[in-house]
């Protein structure tokens, strides 16, 4: 790992400011040393954990809160289980009895003082006393900026039917967010402390792990990070030792070898990245094939056997997404990817990411025309592959700015998917256009959304999944289109690069496209992701008229000259001239420049940018021809505008010559009806 960072820096240092990297501020914040045993017939966990926390801060501290993720299954009481409101996160939520929970047995601090008495569960979000996913303990000493503290913890974890990322099904286990877990202390603005949410994932430190897991001899074990040893127990145990380093979480699965089974792979740049998608990168990065070099990796897939049929084309998903991502947004600086495909049953655990460690989903039938048709497994791939980096690399809050790693992700597996679509490297995927069916479902809500906020305090999941994923993607694909693609590649690299290991905000994301475009940003951003600024512009008029002869007075200098022309008639108009009167509206309250295409009768074409500071706007136009149609945004720049019927206008006087004019008016007609009443 530490070379291929090493070589990637180096490689990066002659690209310039724009592509520079700055240290990360925060590796090695926090320690974890953790020996777990798994009892698989109880599904539950026994855990003797020490953490080494460092305060890199420059405020002092005399508390730390500790993360219990697991208490959000503990009743249908918690705030978790209420906010889910009985309803799928995955694909179940009826725990039926098997609960999950976590206990501390033990909290002594490194001077010996027995801390357990002094910890104390707190709601900051909601005061839900049936909620136990947070606990603050209070210490008998101030921990200054730079100074350390150390915790030894056992603790006992029940691991709950699976839901919601974790737990299992008969003898499958997938094992997230299962240890006392130290919350981020983030200075003057205090400890970042969240109750653990529905439609919330997770904040934490980098830092370093070091974890012992006991299960059953000859189960598959995967994790976060990569084995460094392994030894076989009495009694049917083995040990499995896996270290991680510049990592914010842990998780880990455990299962039969009957039932799950390790298909060993790896990314070989030379074999894996493709040649158009190294000569896309080159373009718009402005870098050559050594600056864009990418290091090989090992892959580790652990799949039901059942699944084993979809393994080659899994790890051809796996392939293909460490080739673009490292292409465009840097090399991934971890040296394995291990990548789980739950068996079936256990849905709820897929579609998960955590650093160097994620989960998918398919089903054996995917291996079978038309099923196999889907582009899903590939999709789901980059989606969580994507996750790697905006959450696993750049580890931004998730609580309170979710929408900065689920929708650049979005954004991000779209362009992978178009990609793949347009260069045919996955033959049972056809042409598709992924940002239709995006901005449809964009179409749906009644209610303008906003994407930044919280997110619990979305008005429901569904509105925090269109804001954060949805919207938050659209968004960035009509930026895309503003500022051009050079800008914003270049501009997603070099937030990517900038920001590893650093928690980077909204604000970071702004100011770095801004840099890249070349132009403030923020007044976009402030509409688009902090406002619910709706985008929907029309034609609202076109009248044509010949000009006529000048008649009446006038003066030359001080004198009044009377006009020679005929009195108005129509019979007195110019031939070969025309004016037309051109009104165009902004309906919605989005401000934001928009292009106009004007086509003429004679085969003219003419594009105007219209910066739509107000509601309407008038051009009077003259020509020998008349106007035959009017576009407002012909590009589709405005993704974001799904209300698009009113955006054309044709002259009805030069007709409709394709014999199938009236079908393509009713697909818009059809078209314009769906949007308006979906």
């Amino acid at each position: 790992m530490t070379a291929c960072c090493s070589f990637y820096m180096v490689a990066l240092a002659a690209v310039g400011n724009l592509f520079a990297v700055t240290p990360p501020a925060d590796v090695d914040t926090v320690q974890y040393e953790i020996e777990v045993v798994l009892d698989p017939e109880t599904h539950r966990l026994e855990g003797v954990e020490r953490i080494r926390w460092t305060n890199r801060t420059s405020v002092s501290t005399d508390e730390i809160y500790l993360h219990l993720y697991l208490n959000a299954f503990a009743s249908s009481q918690t705030t978790f289980m209420r906010e889910l409101q009985w309803r799928s996160l995955r694909n179940r939520t009826d725990p039926d009895g098997d609960w999950g929970w976590i206990q501390v047995g033990r909290l002594i601090l490194d001077d010996g003082s027995d801390l357990l008495p002094a910890m104390e569960f707190v709601r900051p979000d909601d005061d839900n006393q049936d909620d136990f996913t947070i606990a603050r303990v209070g210490l008998p000493r101030v921990v200054e900026p730079g100074g350390v503290v150390e915790l030894d913890l056992e603790f006992e974890a029940q691991l709950p039917w699976i839901i919601a990322r974790t737990g299992f099904v008969g003898d499958f286990h997938l094992v997230g967010q299962w240890f006392p877990k130290i919350a981020v202390f983030a200075g003057e603005r205090g400890w970042n402390r969240h109750q653990f949410h529905a439609s919330s994932e997770f904040f934490a430190d980098f830092g370093s792990y070091l974890v012992t897991i006991t299960a059953p001899e000859e189960w598959v074990v995967g994790a976060t990070g990569v084995e460094v040893r392994s030894s076989i127990l009495a009694a049917g145990q083995q040990t499995v030792v896996y270290r991680a380093q510049r990592v914010h979480d842990f998780a880990w699965c455990a299962a039969p070898p009957d039932l799950m089974e390790v298909v060993e792979a790896d990314f070989e740049p030379g074999r894996d990245v493709p040649m158009p998608w190294l000569d896309r990168a080159r373009a718009l990065l402005g870098l050559s094939a050594a600056e864009l070099e990418l290091p090989p990796m090992r892959l580790r897939l652990i799949v039901p056997r059942e699944q084993r049929k979809l393994a080659v084309r899994m790890v051809h998903a796996a392939r293909l997404s460490v080739a673009w991502y490292g292409l465009f947004y840097g090399a991934y600086p971890y040296p394995q990817l291990t990548i789980v495909s739950p068996p079936a049953g256990a849905r709820e655990a897929g579609g998960m990411e955590y650093p160097t460690f994620m989960t998918t989903g398919a089903d054996r039938l995917d291996a079978y025309p038309p099923f196999s048709w889907s582009s899903d497994i590939e999709s789901l791939t980059a989606h969580e592959f994507g996750h790697q980096y905006f959450q696993g690399l750049l580890a931004s809050n998730e609580f309170e700015e979710g929408w900065l790693d689920e929708g650049v992700t979005s954004f991000s597996d779209v362009l992978f998917m178009t990609a793949i679509a347009k260069d045919g490297l996955v033959p049972e995927i056809a042409a598709f256009d992924f940002w239709g069916s995006e901005r449809l479902s964009l179409a749906r809500p009644r209610l303008p959304v906003t994407v930044a906020g919280r997110a619990w305090e979305h008005r429901s999941r569904w509105a925090y999944y269109v804001a954060s994923y949805t919207k938050m993607a659209i968004t960035m694909r009509t930026l895309e289109g503003l500022i051009g693609p050079e800008a914003m590649a270049r501009g997603m690299r070099s937030y990517v690069e900038r920001f590893r290991f650093r928690h980077p905000t909204g604000s970071d994301l702004v100011e770095v496209l801004s840099e890249a475009a070349g132009w403030d940003l923020g007044p976009f951003f402030d509409q688009a992701v902090y406002g619910d600024a709706v985008p929907d512009w029309s034609v609202l008029s076109v009248h044509h008229r010949r000009p006529q002869p000048a008649d009446g007075f006038s003066w030359d200098g001080g004198a009044r000259i009377e006009l020679e022309g005929e009195a108005s008639s129509d019979d007195n108009a110019v031939d070969n001239e025309w004016i037309v009167d051109l009104q165009l509206a902004r309906r919605g309250d989005f401000i934001g420049p928009i292009e106009v295409e004007l086509r003429w009768s004679d085969g003219t074409v003419e594009r105007r940018i219209w910066e739509s500071e107000s509601r309407w706007v008038r051009w009077r136009l003259e020509g020998s021809s008349r106007l035959e149609q009017v576009v407002i945004d012909p590009d589709v720049v405005w993704a974001l505008e799904t209300h698009r019927a009113d955006n054309y206008w044709r002259d009805r006087a030069v007709g409709d010559d394709h014999p199938l004019w009236w079908v393509r008016k009713a697909i818009k007609l059809a078209g314009h009806i769906f949007l308006r009443f979906s």
